[in-house]
């Protein structure tokens, strides 16, 4: 194996080599198939082949077409991306308004329908003994939130109590 300097770095000069020993080989190879089996294999090749270079063709000239737009149009990639962030930046505006007119007793429910794995519309939707069971779970679940945040508050004021 050689190692020679090429202008871009060094490289190896076997891989090379064996590249063109195997082009050559494979066009050796070529004349000794039979006509009639390989007319067909390759008429087959070539309309698939074709058929991809069809499409590959196609994605080109779009793209090639796209840029064009877009170098005669320079604002409309501005205009185009500024409208789309407009949008999602509404729906998210939209999405916190909705949210901080809730009051906090459907903020609470909200969650705890969540931590349930349901929505708010599948709780409407069952009927009133199984909503009368989750507001009971819900319920039960603020209770222990509410004492276990007491405790803590609890136990951070007597450690600070205990600093000083």
């Amino acid at each position: 194996m050689a190692i020679t300097l090429n202008g871009l770095g060094w490289q190896a000069t076997v891989q090379q080599q064996q590249r063109i020993n195997h082009d050559q080989a494979q066009a050796e190879l070529v004349p000794l198939r039979a006509p009639l089996a390989t007319s067909n294999a390759s008429a087959q090749q070539n309309s698939h082949g074709s058929t991809a270079q069809q499409n590959a063709d196609d994605a080109r000239e779009e793209a090639f077409a796209k840029l064009k737009v877009m170098l005669q149009n320079p604002d409309l990639a501005a205009r185009q991306q500024a409208s789309a962030s407009t949008q999602e930046t509404g729906d998210a505006l939209q999405e916190f308004r909705d949210y901080m007119a809730k009051s906090p007793e459907e903020k609470i429910k909200e969650k705890m329908l969540q931590e349930l794995g349901m929505t708010v519309e599948e709780f409407n939707a069952l009927p009133p003994e199984q909503q009368a069971k989750i507001g009971e779970q819900i319920a039960q679940r603020i209770k222990e939130e509410i004492v276990m945040k007491t405790q803590a508050k609890v136990a951070e004021q007597a450690a600070q109590t205990e600093q000083v």
